[in-house]
């Protein structure tokens, strides 16, 4: 496994393979899942049509038992039996005949063509009956009173003509039967239009199972009114789940509905007469379940196919690509600057050819960068020693230690102070004939020069050193600091009443940082090309380049009546360090 990461970690080995793999690979990828999303349409589109035609034959079977028990009520409405029980007022013989020739009527209608039926209660407030065909009735006396108490009679009363499914009343007129469904209606009188009585009717919910027992319905079916149930084909769901598909659904059409982290496919049905909703309920797993067989099969061979594209891509690439990582050794050890050996291309090979000019080209290049360094040392040094060599240097030092001694007879302090610290300035400039001074003589080298400036200025230049103990012996390029001070005293300070120069020293990473300031008249930086007008500054960051790198150097931060500010950057390297790398 770690070969194969490190065979795929070469970005030109990568796109070999994610070619091979994706010429084999996107036509699959692409003709799968819109095969697998037109599958699934299509036997959604199939099984949604079933529904609709099942829930279609529901809707009609619905619609054939309301009509019934709609017009077991009209039957009751017209009856002159039933109307002339509930306006007689009296409670004699003729009360009696005529609640038994209801009786009789409502056998006629209910025994033989409505067997569904538990009761039927006729009354008002002043009497009633309670025909019931099965089971025991539940209310003995007073019904109408009972009536009055319950839930329904805000919806009787308020209803004109037409009755009313009264599902969810707390009234049962036949005992142990709180699954039953209830049916009312006000009896009125035709003429008048006003209530003679009211008609309920009790009927059994086993009407639905007797509709679905043959039927084999796809799914669960629900038969809701509102939020009640009326009936459910199966106990699969609980009150919860029945609650959150009872609360979410549409009123009409198909949904797809997540319960309990199954998935489910809904489709509702509301029927017109009763407004009652017959809602479907299949596991979308089911309706799938071919789809899904198709993908496992389909994701199978995908994997086989990508196995194999990947063996023979990576034995491609690898061919491919030997020479492309020999030429990738060469570049890195070519950014850090290594020696390359032992790095063989092969000569059949055009990328072999290649390589094989680069490495001499590499190696030739080197050689005129070690020459081309040689003779840019040799040239700046030899402009420090045309410098130096315009003077006597020992005839002057010598002089001045005479002037010193002289001046010091006569008593002449400024005098010898002056001759002093310009012996000390050409002490350390010459060093010995060294190139390399410690950054305690440069700071020496600079206090001597600012010396002999305060005696010639009356004492108008203020100066002081921050250098980090540490740093003081360590070696640099001698004449870095002089030449920066010179010139912030001749451009910046020799021209004011007074002012301040600040030199700091610290070490930084890979080198040693000096900040030198001054609070003189400053200059626009915009205005002034530093490499025409600065021959002193420019040769110090080109020596500081060419000894320790292009990241050493000197930069310079100026704004008019605000001074001027040098950093510079030199490396930690000594003498011999240097010219080895050469």
């Amino acid at each position: 496994m770690a070969k194969l990461m490190r065979l795929i970690e070469s970005p030109i080995k990568r796109k070999i393979i994610l070619l091979a793999l994706f010429s084999a690979l996107i036509p699959l990828l692409v003709i799968g899942p819109l095969t697998f999303i037109y599958f699934s349409k299509v036997i959604e589109n199939k099984v949604s049509t079933t529904i609709d035609n099942f829930l279609t034959i529901v809707d009609w079977n619905i619609n054939a038992f309301a009509s019934s028990v709609e017009n077991l009520s009209n039957d009751i409405f017209l009856s002159n039996e039933i109307q002339s029980y509930l306006t007689y007022k009296k409670t004699d013989a003729k009360l009696y005949r005529l609640e038994t020739s209801s009786l009789e009527n409502l056998n006629n209608i209910t025994v033989v063509n409505n067997p569904y039926i538990n009761a039927i209660y006729v009354g008002n407030e002043n009497h009633g009956f309670l025909k019931v065909n099965r089971g025991e009735r539940n209310l003995k006396n007073d019904i109408y009173q009972a009536v009055k108490k319950s839930n329904i009679y805000p919806r009787l009363l308020h209803s004109q003509w037409q009755g009313e499914w009264l599902n969810g009343s707390n009234l049962e007129l036949v005992k142990d039967n709180n699954q039953s469904l209830l049916y009312g209606r006000n009896i009125r009188d035709l003429g008048t239009k006003e209530q003679n009585g009211i008609v309920l009717i009790e009927l059994e919910r086993s009407y639905f199972e007797n509709m679905f027992k043959n039927s084999n319905p796809p799914g669960d079916i629900l038969i809701l009114d509102d939020d009640k149930i009326l009936f459910s084909s199966s106990n699969r769901f609980s009150s919860s789940q029945i609650a959150e598909i009872i609360q979410g659904r549409k009123k009409s059409g198909t949904s797809k509905k997540v319960i309990n982290g199954t998935r489910y496919f809904l489709n509702v049905h509301t029927n017109k007469k009763t407004n009652w909703d017959v809602v479907s309920i299949i596991p979308y797993e089911n309706i799938v379940r071919e789809v899904n067989q198709l993908r496992w099969v389909t994701i199978s061979l995908l994997v086989i196919a990508l196995i194999i594209s990947l063996i023979f891509a990576l034995f491609i690439t690898r061919r491919i690509t030997n020479q492309l990582s020999l030429l990738r050794m060469v570049t890195e050890k070519m950014e850090k600057r290594e020696k390359i050996v032992g790095i063989d291309f092969n000569n059949e090979d055009e990328l072999g050819e290649i390589g094989k000019q680069i490495v001499h080209l590499y190696n030739w290049n080197n050689d005129l960068t070690k020459r081309l360094y040689k003779s840019q040392i040799k040239e700046k040094e030899a402009e420090l020693l045309a410098l130096q060599s315009h003077i006597n240097p020992h005839f002057l030092y010598n002089t001045l230690n005479t002037v010193y001694w002289m001046a010091e007879k006569a008593k002449a302090k400024q005098i010898a102070k002056i001759a002093i610290n310009l012996s000390k300035i050409f002490k350390l400039t010459l060093n010995d004939g060294n190139h390399i001074t410690s950054v305690k003589n440069e700071i020496e080298q600079v206090k001597s020069y600012l010396d002999i400036q305060n005696i010639r200025f009356d004492h108008k230049i203020h100066y002081s050193f921050t250098i980090e103990p540490e740093i003081m012996e360590e070696s640099i390029i001698k004449l870095l600091l002089q030449p920066i001070v010179e010139n912030a005293v001749y451009h910046g300070l020799e021209q004011q009443e007074s002012g301040t120069i600040t030199i700091e020293g610290t070490k930084v990473e890979k080198g040693l940082l000096f900040i030198i300031r001054d609070t003189g008249k400053g200059f626009d930086m915009n205005a002034v090309d530093m490499n025409k007008n600065g021959y002193a500054l420019k040769n110090i960051n080109e020596r500081l380049k060419i000894y320790y790198g292009k990241e050493y150097g000197l930069k310079i931060e100026s704004e008019i009546g605000k001074g001027t500010t040098v950093y510079l950057k030199v490396g930690l390297k000594n003498d011999e360090i240097i010219h080895d790398n050469f």
